[in-house]
């Protein structure tokens, strides 16, 4: 059995640490000791059901599945690759218990639930994942197995994509700020084989962005240029009188979430708190979460305007008690994301710390990814890229609706503030 690893990562093959953090620069070969982990556990424990996942399940084959068929062949062990379900079959040397590796991605977070009886998960990029995507991935990983259970997570250390990751678990080699996780860093000087080490190692310094250097030559973690907002996680002020309070909400449903977003007013500062981010949710269902939520009439809820009939039927909707919402259409027009945007870069914004430290608020992980397009040639857009800014729309829909359209600035709350709206 060929097991070549590093110095490095030799001592992770024994780590039975519930979550393994494996990330750093370029071509470090922390996805290849991944794949040798798994190989090596199915060898010697046998009976294992590893999922292998990617966010996106078309990616697998050039990569996880690619580096699995690689170990397998060299090491001349028999296998069967089912390519229709991506389930590879093999057996162990030592007691020929069958081995399966399920390769998957969350395309529809729903199927997640349907997966039964894993062993160990490995995520492949995993910055590509989401907080919610990776606690849900945690629940499946359960109940008793003969061996330890983990979840290996292979990635490089883009601050913009894997805040979340950098929350969690910290950035400090060794054991990690979450109960039973272990974090690994690595460079291309830990890659195990001299020709790959030495050719990629040249390619690397080769880069002259000083981001992307920290990132892939170095393996730290740091922030890409391109950012829109860069706001601050801060306490809720206490005692603090605030000026006003008023809601945004962006709407979502099957893979998207329904993002309902607080907005705190003190003179020129705000603040911002995310209260619902979730998927599959109907305006019914939705509208009952907005009640449950702290929600206090009248205070207005900025919605989405290109979905009129979510916003009636959430403005007819009755609580238990007779509760009530008040739910208006944003303001939006020709450019209004560019103009909304360039208003809110102008405010003193902050995000609500939550309580939990080991997580975040929706917004955190948003900002942090939340970039303008390049063109070819690299130069920034003004267009921002549409990904994962549900909590930001509807931030952007609370804040420009509220205090940029209705034209003169930070004003008490009115109903007809639709004539002359400058957008």
């Amino acid at each position: 059995m060929k097991i070549r690893v590093s110095d490095s990562f030799f001592p992770l093959l024994k780590n039975t640490a519930r979550y393994l953090i494996m990330f750093g620069g370029g071509g470090s070969g922390k996805s290849e000791f991944a794949g040798r982990k798994v190989f090596y556990r199915c060898i010697n424990e046998g009976g294992h059901r590893f999922l292998i996942m990617r966010k996106i399940r078309n990616r697998l084959g050039g990569s996880v599945i690619r580096v699995m068929t690689s170990i397998l062949n060299e090491n001349h062990v028999a296998y069967k690759f089912n390519q229709s379900d991506r389930v590879i079959t093999f057996r162990s040397r030592r007691n020929g218990k069958l081995n399966e590796l399920l390769f998957d991605g969350l395309d529809d977070p729903e199927k997640i639930k349907s997966i039964k009886d894993i062993t160990n998960v490995w995520l492949e990029e995993t910055t590509e994942f989401t907080e919610r995507d990776f606690e849900q991935i945690n629940l499946r990983l359960r109940g008793e197995t003969p061996f330890y259970k983990q979840i290996m997570m292979t990635f490089n250390p883009d601050e913009s994509v894997g805040k979340w990751l950098k929350n969690m678990f910290g950035v400090t080699p060794g054991n990690g700020k979450r109960r039973g996780s272990f974090v690994h860093q690595s460079t291309i000087a830990d890659n195990p084989i001299d020709v790959v080490r030495a050719e990629y190692t040249d390619i690397l310094d080769e880069l002259t962005d000083p981001t992307m250097r920290d990132i892939y030559r170095f393996g730290l973690w740091a922030k890409p240029a391109g950012q829109i907002f860069d706001w601050p996680v801060v306490q809720l002020p206490e005692f603090m009188r605030f000026d006003e309070i008023w809601y945004g909400l962006d709407f979502g449903f099957s893979v998207d979430p329904a993002a309902l977003v607080k907005i705190y007013r003190k003179a020129d500062h705000v603040w911002l708190q995310t209260l619902i981010y979730e998927t599959k949710l109907t305006n019914d269902q939705l509208a009952e979460k907005i009640i449950d939520s702290g929600y206090e009439y009248p205070a207005e809820i900025y919605a989405d305007s290109a979905e009129p009939k979510s916003i009636a039927e959430i403005a007819a909707y009755r609580g238990a008690g007779g509760e009530k919402i008040n739910i208006k259409p944003a303001a939006k027009g020709a450019d209004s994301v560019r103009a909304g945007l360039k208003f809110m870069a102008g405010l003193k914004i902050h995000i609500i710390d939550t309580p939990d430290e080991l997580t975040c608020d929706p917004l955190e992980d948003e900002t942090a990814s939340y970039k303008w397009k390049t063109d070819k040639n690299g130069e920034t857009l003004s267009v921002p890229v549409d990904r994962e800014n549900h909590a930001v729309d509807g931030s952007r829909y609370g804040l420009f609706t509220h205090l940029k359209a209705r034209r003169r600035g930070y004003v008490s709350a009115s109903t007809n503030f639709y004539d002359n709206i400058d957008i």
